[in-house]
């Protein structure tokens, strides 16, 4: 089953990303209740998202940078009712699918399919962003979602077996300028005000969304959507793309109902609650010892705090440890 038939249709159970009161039972805290499928949203140990602890993060030197296929395809924005929901359209690409390779997942290939956007309510000062750095959540979270094309046919079939899913976590921050993919995006968004409304993207470059770095963190998790299927790998990328206060405003006009309401039902915040990391390891390819000797001159946009020990196959160093400093708006490059 897709995202896209998750839609509260008829036939269709549905759901809600944001918490809701009795006798709403259809909030993430009862996704694992309402529908056989989605037990593991609530009996899975594996689940995303995650606090990204600094505390913990492992240096790995086996991981290889991630590449993206830098080519415009078309693709529909479409309304959900949960989210904004990107559709790769397969059928109409000309240049090629998106493939990601490299990564914490090499040798496997990968093919882009969905890219959703989490954000939260600008007029409540709410962040949005799914995954917390060291307890910090951010305004907005872009999720690119592709499958294993190595072993899987499609998306349907990979997203609820093994080494089938990766997910491209982009962390979204506030700035003076908006990235420029994102605000093409934002544009776009005022084309699917109302639920099941879609608009065709033209020109979509995934590529366009990633910050400047080959800097990121790994860790093995869920889908943030029933049915939570464990079957993710993760990366989240060291630096953030940047959105204006403007511009975020923008998609907090869109709404969960069909048509025009007296009282709006609001589609922010569209997040899920964190999980616990249940003794999951928090991979990285930030190599902290060559990286910078203090906050103050260290190139990456997570910065320093405390030592920690490398891996003990390793020489054991008095390095770093990653924490939190996404919001530095000077730079998105390193």
């Amino acid at each position: 089953m897709t995202y896209s038939e998750h839609r509260g249709t008829k036939g269709m159970i549905p759901w809600l990303m944001t918490a809701c009161f009795y006798p709403c039972i259809i909030g993430p805290d009862f996704w694992g209740l309402v529908n056989k499928h989605w037990r593991m949203c609530t009996t899975g140990q594996l689940q995303s998202p995650i606090n990204v602890d600094p505390s913990v993060l492992l240096y790995d030197p086996g991981l290889l940078p991630l590449h993206i296929n830098k080519h415009q395809v078309q693709a529909t924005l479409e309304n959900m009712g949960q989210l904004p929901l990107i559709t790769i359209n397969d059928s109409l690409i000309e240049h090629g699918n998106i493939n990601i390779s490299g990564g914490p997942s090499s040798p496997y290939r990968y093919r882009l399919h969905h890219v959703v956007v989490h954000f939260g309510l600008v007029a409540n000062d709410e962040r949005g962003s799914e995954h917390t750095i060291d307890r910090v959540r951010f305004p907005a979270e872009i999720q690119l979602l592709a499958y294993n094309t190595d072993l899987y046919a499609n998306f349907t079939e990979a997203m609820s077996q093994s080494r089938g899913l990766l997910a491209v976590s982009i962390i979204v921050d506030l700035g003076t300028v908006s990235n420029t993919e994102l605000r093409k995006l934002t544009v776009a968004s005022q084309s699917i005000t109302y639920k099941g409304t879609k608009t065709i993207l033209k020109r979509f470059s995934a590529y366009g969304l990633l910050p400047q770095t080959q800097d990121y963190i790994t860790y093995e998790g869920s889908l943030t959507f029933p049915g939570c299927f464990e079957t993710v790998t993760w990366v989240i990328m060291n630096n953030p793309i940047y959105i204006t206060k403007e511009d975020l405003q923008i998609w907090n006009d869109l709404q969960q109902t069909e048509t025009k309401q007296l009282s709006p039902v609001l589609m922010s915040p569209n997040y899920r609650p964190l999980k616990p990391l249940n003794g999951r390891l928090l991979r990285t390819n930030i190599n902290i010892k060559y990286k910078a000797k203090s906050p103050q001159s260290c190139p990456s946009n997570l910065y320093i705090d405390m030592g920690y020990k490398a891996n003990p196959r390793r020489s054991l160093m008095s390095s770093t440890v990653l924490k939190r400093s996404l919001n530095d708006n000077s730079s998105e490059a390193f």
